[in-house]
């Protein structure tokens, strides 16, 4: 089946909130719509990851699953590469591997905090890209160390690497290791525009946004207004002043900025800015309740928002 657009995946998230046994069902649903792509969370102490990223392509055709993402200081950097590896040779083409340097508060409760977050993201990325390319690799960094370490089964091609940062040096570290960007919700498309040109080269761009559709666009409106006071509080676009833009914002204008929300055509709307701002991959995070719900959210988005899409 072909993309739903012809220059951008579009795709949904399998939000956290949801319990396991929910997700194959889902799969299975945003597979037949059409949907690009299904991404999968993993929050200390939800759900495991890349075991739900593997029981979802087994569960389906041809969506590709990304992992949004895996903290890659939770788990020794060889085996995060030998994992990514089998999950990318069972599943050619079909996996994108998201990694992050975690909450720091997470971070802490499981005894993995390292002195740099950063740095030990950076060591985790080229390590497990490393790996996965075929490498032998020995390394003494600060908080990656291997010696003589090489994959029995590495992919016949690696899957692409986006990592989830938001700030500049986070965004100079994916330039300097990995495929792309993953930017997490309440990104702007101003905010998206200057990462992107902060990262200084054509690349992936996976933005989660804050979703909901509704006849009555102010039903919708309301919907995501609380979430867009969490992930983007305050007067200035706050991730786009962190790269050197200063852009107040005023308080009517705050869920067209932030969110994906209104009637069909105010969607539309929206997605055509994250696209027109260097998004290569659209991530629905429906914010209504219960799982069925924010399935019904997906399916209005394709049969009433994708149509109206520009080309």
């Amino acid at each position: 089946m072909s993309r739903l657009h012809p220059s951008v995946a579009l795709g949904a998230m399998f939000r956290r909130e949801r319990p396991p046994e929910e997700l194959l069902g889902c799969a299975r649903e945003m597979d037949g719509l059409g949907l690009d792509e299904l991404w999968i969370v993993e929050d200390c102490f939800w759900a495991g990851g890349l075991t739900a990223v593997a029981a979802s392509l087994a569960a389906t055709e041809r969506i590709t699953v990304g992992m949004g993402i895996v903290p890659g200081v939770a788990r020794n950097a060889a085996v995060t590469a030998m994992e990514m590896a089998g999950v990318a040779r069972l599943f050619p083409d079909r996996f994108v591997a998201g990694v992050g340097h975690g909450l720091r508060s997470w971070m802490e409760q499981i005894g993995a905090l390292p002195a740099s977050q950063l740095a030990a993201l950076e060591e985790t990325i080229d390590a497990v890209r490393r790996l996965l390319d075929g490498e032998r690799l020995t390394t003494a960094g600060q908080h990656v160390r291997l010696s003589d370490v090489q994959l029995v089964f590495p992919p016949s091609a690696r899957p692409p690497i986006v990592v989830g940062v938001t700030g500049p040096k986070g965004i100079d570290l994916t330039a300097r290791v990995a495929d792309g960007l993953l930017l997490p919700e309440g990104s702007s498309p101003a905010y998206v525009r200057a990462a992107m040109q902060r990262l200084g080269r054509p690349a992936t761009c996976v933005v989660y946004v804050l979703f909901a559709v509704d006849d009555d666009r102010d039903v919708a409106r309301a919907i995501v207004a609380p979430s867009v006071d969490e992930f983007a509080p305050g007067e200035v676009d706050g991730r786009l002043a962190l790269i050197g833009t200063v852009e107040h914002v005023a308080p009517g204008d705050r869920v067209d900025r932030y969110a994906v929300a209104g009637a069909p055509a105010d969607c539309a709307r929206a997605v055509d800015a994250l696209i027109g701002a260097g998004a290569t991959s659209v991530v629905l995070v429906p914010r209504v309740g219960t799982g069925s719900e924010q399935d019904e959210q997906v399916r209005r988005f394709v049969t009433d928002v994708v149509p109206l899409l520009s080309r």
